[in-house]
């Protein structure tokens, strides 16, 4: 299912984000770093460059919002842009140029698991996080014998915020038209996250998304995760809401029988500016057990 054709991610972002960087480096070349703070490598400067932060419509905030800033790691942020947006293979580039058709999709069945540690799909994934906006929250999806770890430290330094992990492009969507809904089994730390999914190759196209609260089982018992319950959260599609850049959109409507990838975050925010009531920066972790469709 993984292919490594090319989808759109801003070109122009990168050109933009070169020109600020050296105007930045113009601007800190007297500016004295200090020791390096708490977690990673990163200095606080006076100045630091980051990008601007997304737009925000009518917000309505319900909590102050943090002016911390933090050294951005733009190189970070290029590899997340070269991990989703892949130069085609070329065999791709071979189909292209034959006219091939590329209206494949993968029919998945009711009760059918899209993804488990078993991969019956081929399905990978990898971070996506605020890097891509400035920020410097980090994360990462580590796969084990039975489940998955979504894990990572999130943080509100320079407007950032979230945390997410995305599916890498598919070469075939996945047809749920079937299915009513999506089935998570996870184990979770307490927090509300958001599960989103997409109807179009378009990397930044619309995002249908819905939020979910998970029990906080995830308890730390002699260095090792305690609590052996599993929770089923049942996502159904109807309740997708449609967004772009976490704005709702209204006239829009779902085609689940070409859903082209799937994304669980951890955000400050939940819709239109306003905050996400059960979040909390620091450490997150989610584990993964399956994803499916009922």
């Amino acid at each position: 299912m993984y292919n490594s054709r090319s989808f759109e991610f801003p070109p122009l972002l990168v050109f933009v984000t070169l020109g600020f960087l050296l105007i930045n480096s113009i601007i800190s070349t007297n500016v004295k770093k200090p020791s390096n703070v708490a977690r990673g490598t990163s200095a606080r400067l006076r100045r630091p460059f980051c990008l601007p932060t997304l737009p925000q419509r009518n917000v309505v905030m319900t909590a102050e919002v943090s002016n911390e800033k933090k050294t951005w790691d733009f190189p970070r942020f290029i590899q997340t842009v070269a991990t989703f947006n892949p130069l085609p293979s070329p065999v791709q580039l071979i189909q292209k140029a034959l006219g091939a058709s590329e209206d494949r999709r993968v029919v998945v069945a009711k009760n059918q698991d899209i993804w488990n540690a078993k991969n019956p799909l081929k399905i990978y994934w990898a971070s996506l996080d605020d890097v891509v906006m400035g920020g410097v929250s980090r994360s990462k999806f580590v796969v084990g014998d039975e489940y998955a770890s979504f894990s990572g430290f999130v943080d509100e330094a320079n407007n950032g915020g979230f945390t997410g992990v995305r599916t890498l492009p598919l070469d075939r969507a996945l047809d749920l038209s079937g299915a009513t809904g999506l089935r998570l089994r996870v184990k979770g730390d307490g927090k509300r996250y958001k599960c989103v999914i997409r109807d179009s190759s378009d990397f930044n196209g619309v995002a249908w998304t819905i939020e979910y609260d998970v029990r906080d089982s995830l308890k730390r018992r002699g260095g090792a995760f305690g609590g052996n319950s599993w929770q089923t959260i049942d996502l159904p599609f109807s309740k997708f809401i449609a967004t772009k850049y976490a704005d709702t959109l209204t006239d829009e409507s779902l085609d689940k029988s070409q859903i082209w990838a799937i994304q669980l975050v951890l955000s400050k925010y939940a819709y239109d500016g306003k905050l996400n009531r059960n979040f909390r920066p620091g450490e997150m972790e989610l584990l993964v057990q399956s994803i499916s469709v009922y």
